[in-house]
């Protein structure tokens, strides 16, 4: 009984994932049509080294977000207040220092 919930559970969070896939890719393709049409080639160009850009500046904040998160929930599951209220703060602090140092690059280097 308990498995088939488990493996019911899983394929849900599976199917959700993909749908949204399926719909950023959606997004992307339609943006890469009307870009298409209105700037040309140029245009395309900017985008795709935009995108990739973007998803490393995505993945990164989500990186560190589920990573401190998931340490933040086990600290506090465990009843150790301390290393919850460290973990969470280290994770603020690091993802600040990466907010600014994407935020620099993006103004100086582009």
């Amino acid at each position: 009984m308990k498995v088939k919930t488990l493996r019911r559970e899983f394929f849900q969070y599976v199917i959700l994932n993909i749908c949204g896939m399926i719909g950023l890719s959606c997004y992307i393709l339609a943006d890469t049509f009307f870009i298409s049409n209105g700037l040309g080639a140029n245009g395309l160009t900017a985008l795709n080294l935009a995108i990739p850009i973007y998803n490393f500046i995505h993945g990164s904040g989500l990186m560190f977000a589920m990573g401190g998160a998931t340490k933040y929930s086990i600290y506090r599951g465990q009843k150790n207040d301390k290393n919850a209220d460290e973990s969470f703060s280290n994770t603020i602090y690091i993802m600040s220092a990466f907010a600014v140092i994407f935020m620099l690059t993006g103004i100086f280097f582009s």
